[in-house]
């Protein structure tokens, strides 16, 4: 079928301009390569407005094949028969974990939910619902088995990366899977790499596979992710990556001038450990900072935070990109500034 080849630069902008102009086909799994991202259109556009459309976006119209993706019209229509009245009362959606799916769902209508995305969904072994909010110093929650095994071990694969994982022990969020990726493209060959509050592995593991050169160091406060990562580490075969239990600013010490990029994927807190960062980064140090804001301020706001910590430790900057990586409440967003350190 059809699609847009975009760069992986500009993937995101083309995502956003094609599902504006309602141009994207979610029927079909969005996916790349090395170089490129693969972006599905619908089969029914003009041909003239394909290529316009691919002009505008530095994109190429090409011949691609997309994987289905699941069908989100028939499990709410699936849905909606099994809840009738009280269907419009619930959250219809949910995220997918390997072979475990998150609802966020209560009461009688929990059940009816689980079965409906199970009917859709043949990966789905296991349907659990969230507890609770994310809280405590490990950033985890409860969860109650709904339908299916009682089983709270995913098996999630992401970009060529297999992380088996108990979701009640550790932090995930599988909606930072295309910022993974996106860093792991930019390591450079022989980097080293220091991921902060590197959870069970995501981030550490799929930079170290795609660029089998670089030094990768993990560290995590929480044990259970750390016996998580070391499995991961194993499973995945990455030998370059060294998982490292403890706290960050303590850890860091052993780590002095090390870094050439530094992953910091903890944006309820990130600011307080910029002085783990000076001690481990060399010059030149590329800095991925992750942080929570108003959508309107967040970019703004955060540099600004940033650029004067810096400068108070006689320390330049320069923000080499910036992007909203998800919406995390209906006023807020979490981003991403990537920084150098002059």
């Amino acid at each position: 079928m059809i699609g847009l080849r975009a760069s992986r630069k500009d993937a995101e902008k083309a995502r956003r301009f094609l599902a504006k102009h309602a141009l994207l086909d979610n029927h079909y799994k969005i996916y790349g390569d090395n170089s490129f991202i693969y972006l599905p259109v619908l089969q029914n556009t003009e041909d003239k407005k394909v290529k316009s459309t691919a002009e505008k976006l530095g994109a190429k119209v090409v011949k691609a094949n997309f994987e289905r993706a699941e069908n989100p019209s028939a499990y709410r229509q699936i849905l909606r028969k099994k809840l009738g009245k009280r269907y419009d009362d619930i959250t219809k959606s949910y995220d997918i974990i390997g072979n475990i799916a998150l609802i966020d769902v209560k009461g009688k209508a929990a059940k009816q939910t689980a079965k409906a995305i199970m009917e859709t969904n043949k990966n789905v072994e296991t349907v659990i619902s969230k507890d609770s909010a994310v809280g405590g110093k490990y950033r985890t929650r409860k969860y109650r088995h709904i339908l299916g095994k009682k089983n709270f071990v995913a098996t999630y694969r992401e970009n060529g990366v297999v992380l088996k994982f108990d979701i009640r022990k550790t932090f995930f969020s599988s909606r930072l899977a295309f910022d993974r990726l996106r860093i792991a493209r930019l390591v450079k060959k022989g980097e080293n790499v220091l991921v902060m509050f590197a959870g069970m592995g995501p981030f550490a593991i799929e930079i170290a596979k795609m660029q089998r050169d670089s030094n990768v160091v993990g560290i995590e406060l929480n044990r259970s992710a750390y016996n998580y990562m070391t499995q991961n580490i194993a499973l995945n075969k990455a030998p370059n990556v060294t998982a490292e239990l403890g706290d960050v600013k303590k850890v860091a010490n052993r780590y002095k001038r090390f870094a050439d990029r530094i992953v910091m994927p903890l944006p309820t807190d990130a600011f307080s450990f910029l002085g783990a960062v000076l001690k481990v980064a060399r010059k030149g140090c590329v800095v991925h900072y992750y942080a929570f804001g108003e959508r309107e301020s967040a970019f703004k706001e955060n540099a600004k935070l940033v650029k004067e910590f810096f400068l108070e430790h006689d320390r330049k900057i320069r923000i080499l990109d910036k992007r909203v990586v998800r919406q995390y409440s209906p006023k807020e967003v979490e981003i991403v500034l990537d920084i150098r350190i002059n």
